[in-house]
């Protein structure tokens, strides 16, 4: 059974923010898990979570919460 792309895209968020609050390395492993358990029966949707790890591996902690917009410095 496949899960409506609303809850996919719940974890998917859950997971992202797990992530931006330092629980990396779990949340890497959930998603692994979520890609797993959708692979065989909804490849296109198990691919959401590749994205997902690529942005807990790639994008630093909390780096969209704190970025600075632009004509803002740094305080």
């Amino acid at each position: 059974m496949t899960p409506p792309i609303a809850i996919v895209r719940l974890l998917d968020r859950a997971l992202r923010e797990l992530g931006d609050a330092g629980e990396t390395e779990r949340a890497c492993r959930l998603a692994a898990e979520a890609y797993a358990a959708l692979e065989k029966s909804n490849p296109k949707l198990a691919e959401r979570f590749t994205g997902t790890l690529h942005h807990l591996t790639c994008v630093p902690p909390g780096s969209f919460r704190n970025a600075v917009e632009p004509g803002h410095a740094p305080s």
